[in-house]
């Protein structure tokens, strides 16, 4: 091989290497290889058995701005139950008389309806047990204890929708509860009562066929009473702030005029339990009755009036 012919090999040879190694990076400058990311895991499945039991203020609604009817429209439309329970006794619902009940259960009754839902009224009282005292504290120099222990019990309903169906506001009920037991050994009246509603609404499940879907509306003392046998009975329970974040139907503002009527017509009705009634107690809850149904007709049920506005005419 000539000297001439070698020298252009060589440097076709030195060309190539360059080329070679221009199309070449170092290994420290390759990106590093990433572990493979994680399949994140499903979601767990919705129980197949659930519940929620909305706590309602009674006439507060009327007063309490951040708790408007519509709040109670808002769970049902979005948990979509086959049951509503209702807070009112199984006699004058079945007779059409709502007006025994405070007057959010014929607005939520209505809605019920609507959303073509079963409805079992689950209340329970005696007239003759209206306004009957409390047993006396023993020992009798433990009474502002156990006024201040179970003060919930008795002050003025007036919670926003998130405290009336919190979780605080329920372990205030029941610590009042056990101070009522301690120091009175009990309330008979309100436990009788409150083994009534768990025994009807449990059998208001059962006669249902156990339906997959239970929404409950009872006053808010009575919230932890009815979670409690829903919870009892297998189903998994729901908060109602998180069920009503998640409505996406919207509720009218606007009461309905089916339901403007039913008011009236309860309205209408009152007078008759006031002259019927037996005892001073019956008398002033049908007083009480009226005078609530009378702000509530005349306001169309729209926020807000003062506390006092509520007060029976003496």
């Amino acid at each position: 091989m000539t000297p001439s012919r070698s020298g252009a090999l060589a440097a076709v040879a030195a060309l190539a290497a360059a080329v070679a190694l221009a199309g070449c990076e170092p290994a420290e400058h390759l990106p590093a290889a990433g572990p493979k990311q994680p399949i994140p895991c499903p979601p767990p499945p919705e129980p197949a058995y659930q519940a929620t039991v909305v706590g309602t203020i009674g006439k507060m609604h009327m007063v309490e701005s951040r708790y408007p009817l519509s709040r109670l429209g808002d769970v049902l439309a979005s948990f979509k139950p086959d049951l509503v329970l209702v807070a009112v006794r199984v006699d004058p619902y079945r007779e059409g008389h709502l007006e025994d009940a405070s007057f959010e259960m014929t607005y939520v009754t209505n809605l019920a309806k609507q959303h073509g839902a079963a409805i079992e009224p689950i209340d329970w009282f005696r007239e003759q047990d209206l306004g009957a005292p409390p047993a006396p504290v023993e020992p009798w120099d433990e009474a502002e204890v156990a006024k201040r222990e179970a003060e919930v019990l008795t002050a003025p309903k007036l919670y926003n929708f998130d405290v009336a169906n919190g979780a605080e506001l329920a372990q205030k009920v029941l610590f009042a509860t056990d101070a009522e037991a301690r120091y009175r050994s009990g309330n008979p009246i309100v436990s009788r009562r409150h083994a009534w509603m768990q025994q009807l609404a449990g059998s208001a499940v059962s006669r249902n066929g156990r339906p997959k879907r239970v929404l409950a509306y009872v006053d808010v003392l009575d919230r932890p009473t009815i979670d409690l046998l829903l919870h009892g009975v297998g189903y998994t329970m729901k908060e109602p702030a998180a069920v009503a974040a998640k409505s996406k139907e919207e509720i009218i503002a606007d009461i309905s005029p089916d339901v403007m009527n039913e008011w009236r017509a309860e309205l209408g009705r009152t007078a008759a339990h006031i002259e019927s009634a037996k005892t001073p107690g019956e008398k002033a809850f049908w007083a009480d009755r009226q005078r609530t149904l009378s702000v509530v007709v005349d306001k169309h049920a729209a926020c807000c009036v003062t506390q006092s506005a509520l007060a029976p005419e003496r």
